[in-house]
Parts: C-alpha cells; structure tokens; sequence
C-alpha cells in the first residue's frame, strides 16, 4: 500500500509540461550578456573614431585653405585676433599679425579664412581663450620647414594616433 502511494505522488509530481529549467535560463541568460558586452565594447569606440577623422578631414581643409591664403597674400592667418583682417596686398599686413614663417604652436587664424572665402565654416571653438574645452579641434603651425605646415589636435584626447601632421 505504501508503494503505491508513492507510485502515485510520483506521477503526480511528473506533470509532462513543457518548459525549460532553471539552469537552462541562466546560460541563455550568460550567453546573451557575453554577446552584449562584446557589441558594446566594439561600438563604444566608434565615436572617438569619428571626431578623429572628422578632425583629420578639418585639419586637410585648413592646410589647403592657408596655403592659398599664402599663395594670395604672401603671409599666413595667424593669431586669434578679433575682428580679423585680410590685407588688401602682401605690403598691407599689419605688424604682428600675419606672417611668412609663423612660429611653432602659432594658432591658425580661421576667421580670415573665412573672410577671405577659403573656408565654409570655423571648428567649433577655435578661438576660445585658454584652456579651450575637452573635444575642441585645434590648429597650429608646425615649425619650419616646411613653412606653414599645420599640426592639429583634439583638445582633451591624448591618443597618439589622433593627431593630424
């Protein structure tokens, strides 16, 4: 008689649903994280990668754009003096301002770019006073020679293979 009452709490307790265990979940569980993680990590850097090349890109343009300003005016943009000024002839550039040779670290004068129709548009913050803040483009002459070559940066990026020249 006590078998047969197990018998049947046996087969009572065997219910035949269909479902999957506890242990089951879980690895599918790990594994979906596994996954996830590794996306994230493979996409977390794609938008350093894109201000880098976006900096890059920006800094072949001001290159080209100054160096036709040379090729027009016989001097560099230099400074970040507000308002800028073109000069009307190579002779016309004021003391201090534009030069031939620019120093090593000299910014690059975008505003005169832009008004002189080189550029479409200044980086963001390019003439912010001291510390531009983190994420900011910055353009400056390289020493010489060659004579006006730009070097640029990421303001707040410190990885060697985000440097333009």
């Amino acid at each position: 008689m006590l078998l047969a009452i197990l018998k049947d709490a046996r087969k009572r307790s065997h219910r035949h649903q269909g479902g999957f265990t506890l242990v089951e979940l879980l690895v599918v569980i790990a594994i979906l994280g596994v996954l996830a993680a590794i996306v994230l990590f493979n996409i977390s850097g794609v938008n350093s990668s894109a201000a880098c090349n976006g900096m890059k890109t920006d800094g072949a343009t001001i290159q080209g754009a100054a160096d036709l300003y040379w090729n027009t005016y016989g001097v560099y943009p230099v400074g970040q003096n507000s308002p800028a000024t073109i000069p009307s002839t190579p002779t016309s550039v004021p003391v201090g301002f534009d030069v031939a040779t620019p120093a090593a670290g000299t910014y690059v004068n975008e505003q005169e770019l832009l008004m002189a129709n080189l550029l479409h548009s200044a980086t963001s913050g390019w003439n912010t006073a001291a510390p531009p803040p983190a994420g900011t483009e910055i353009f400056t002459y390289k020493a010489s020679p060659p004579q006006g070559t730009i070097h640029g940066v990421i303001q707040g990026n410190n990885s060697p293979t985000c440097v333009y020249n």
